[in-house]
């Protein structure tokens, strides 16, 4: 079983707040290592070719990053309520990070305009499996690579 965590949007470090767009982190370093090895063979390049030129993987993909940002606003209102109230400089920066409708999983901005920018296959395999709802046909990909190891 791979070890995933969620961390929060809003992280208080050296007692400044500041975004974090990415909810879903691997822990295991020789899960992240394989991964890196997929990278460096190029498969990001690979994935953003083929999302980019198949208009319903394109789709799909625009979706999940939707659905971020909704799972975002929808903690951000729970959790940190003061993010829509406050006016210090950290409510200012996080609002235009996290509130922001062009800003999408993992901090990929204009996530909607092509070509599509998978970024990196770590961020998209976490997602598949941190939340059932985020699950896509990268993280299947790796996964499948992993079982070979």
């Amino acid at each position: 079983m791979i070890k995933v965590v969620e961390t929060p949007p809003v992280i208080f470090e050296k007692d400044i707040y500041r975004p974090e767009p990415t909810r879903f982190w691997i822990l295991d370093k020789k899960v992240r290592s394989l991964i890196s090895k997929l990278e460096a063979e190029g498969w990001i390049k690979r994935f953003s070719e083929i999302i980019t030129t198949h208009e319903n993987l394109f789709d799909f993909f625009i979706n999940l990053h939707r659905l971020e940002i909704e799972e975002r606003i929808r903690i951000l209102k729970e959790k940190y309520p003061q993010i829509y109230t406050g006016e210090g400089k950290w409510d200012t920066v996080c609002k235009r990070v996290l509130l922001n409708p062009t800003i999408g999983i993992g901090g990929i901005r204009n996530f909607h305009s092509k070509p599509f920018k998978v970024r990196c296959l770590h961020l998209w395999t976490a997602y598949h499996l941190g939340d059932k709802k985020f699950s896509n046909p990268i993280g299947e990909f790796v996964l499948s690579f992993l079982k070979k190891f």
